[in-house]
């Protein structure tokens, strides 16, 4: 229990900072030791628990942007069921890869927009709105990491960073209850770990109460300067991960 209860917690601690992150971060290293899909399936109570406390420990200081919130979740509960399906039809490692490409792509030039050396920005709209969510839906369904097009895109939008983290907190609790459902209505019994939940549950909270406590350290530019440089990072490990399995089956 002391190895999924630290994961958690460092996971927790980075997403309370930036916003988004410790899905990838329990999911990624848990995997190393557990069956994959337990940990996918029973780490969504620890997702759900930390994105609650998130919310509980911001909602004096922000309030969820409901009016950038629900076009999200429109688009990426379309663009999850259109990744499935592709990932169905097509399998190919190099596919992935381009993902990967795109997502640091993104995180670069989020970055370049936060230190003001572009003034191309999206503007906060239900279109831009919509096609963010269901771009994150479709990789979602493809690789299993739909964060990125909405992180890049409430980052830019959102001028206070508790908007972001707050209104973020509810887009991922929507698709979090949406994937336990689902869980539950297929009947994956054998997936669900006590061990796994307990743990990463218990250290779930102290890793958000951290995180929120060190992102006051800094300012607000430099948090979103952090966002955008975590989703560039997250896709050179993509490309890199996938890359590897792509020579490792050729």
């Amino acid at each position: 229990m002391i190895i999924p209860f630290f994961v958690s917690l460092i996971a927790w601690f980075f997403q309370a900072f930036t916003g988004f992150g410790a899905g990838i971060f329990i999911v990624g290293l848990l995997s190393l030791i557990y069956e994959p899909k337990t940990v996918v399936v029973s780490s969504t109570v620890a997702n759900l628990i930390g994105n609650f406390f998130v919310f509980l420990s911001l909602r004096n200081k922000a309030k969820p942007n409901f009016k950038l919130l629900i076009p999200l979740i429109l688009g990426s509960f379309f663009g999850i069921i259109a990744g499935t399906k592709v990932l169905v039809e097509i399998t190919s490692e190099l596919l992935k890869i381009l993902i990967g490409v795109f997502i640091s792509f993104l995180g670069l030039y989020d970055f370049l927009v936060q230190r003001e050396k572009l003034k191309l920005r999206f503007k906060a709209n239900f279109l831009n709105g919509l096609f963010m969510g269901f771009l994150g839906g479709i990789f979602a369904g493809l690789v299993g990491i739909g964060g990125p097009p909405p992180v890049v895109y409430l980052n830019q939008v959102c001028k206070s960073v508790n908007v972001f983290k707050i209104t973020l907190s509810f887009y991922f609790s929507f698709n979090v209850i949406t994937r336990m459902l689902s869980y539950l209505l297929l009947g994956e019994k054998n997936y669900w770990s006590f061990e796994l939940i307990l743990s990463t549950s218990l250290a779930t909270p102290l890793g958000v109460f951290a995180g929120l406590y060190f992102s006051k350290l800094f300012t607000e530019k430099r948090i979103k300067e952090f966002i955008s440089l975590s989703v560039f990072i997250l896709g050179i490990f993509l490309i890199f991960e996938q890359f590897g399995n792509f020579l490792s089956e050729h």
